[in-house]
């Protein structure tokens, strides 16, 4: 009995020495070649950047949020132009087609400013004026794929809906 207490904490041991951060060797990681080099955020180049504050700026302005646009336009180009003086030329006609681009896009749309959209251009907004030109993570699209709906709780029952919701299956 006590040689198997012995190999029992001793496999119990050997086994979960792996889940540790003391041997980076020893890791699930290792098991499947973990990637040394951390992922290029292709999202975040000066390009996007501008096309991000340039449509934020638009959007505000449709919605009608108190803002000077000229003073966060020179702010975002001053910051953008700090880091890579020859782009300027280049950043700046971005931004102005981005702005003007969003604008009239934006004049035949009447009812563009939803509650949801108001509060995600309000965040965007509020980074932006603050100096933090990061862009706006993408806006996540309607899944009416099959089973799209599934994991998603919704407010009324699923008899009303169209298909099964895995949660009120579940309760």
């Amino acid at each position: 009995m006590k040689i198997a207490r012995i190999l029992f904490v001793g496999l119990m041991t050997a086994s979960l020495g792996g889940c540790g951060a003391s041997l980076p060797k020893l890791s699930t990681g290792s098991l499947f070649g973990a990637n040394q080099e951390s992922p290029i955020d292709r999202n975040n180049d000066p390009a996007t950047r501008t096309m991000d504050v340039a449509a934020t700026s638009a959007r505000a302005i449709k919605c009608g949020y108190n803002f000077d646009p000229a003073k966060l336009k020179n702010n975002f180009l001053a910051t953008q132009s700090a880091a890579n003086p020859t782009d300027l030329p280049k950043l700046t006609q971005i931004y102005d087609a981005s702005f003007n681009t969003v604008s009239k896009a934006l004049v035949s749309k009447p009812d563009y400013c939803s509650a949801e959209k108001t509060a995600r251009i309000k965040l965007a907004l509020n980074r932006h004026l603050a100096g933090d030109f990061t862009p706006s993570p993408p806006e996540v699209a309607e899944d009416d794929s099959l089973f799209g709906g599934w994991g998603k709780s919704s407010s009324s029952s699923s008899s009303g809906n169209q298909g099964a919701n895995m949660q009120d299956m579940m309760r």
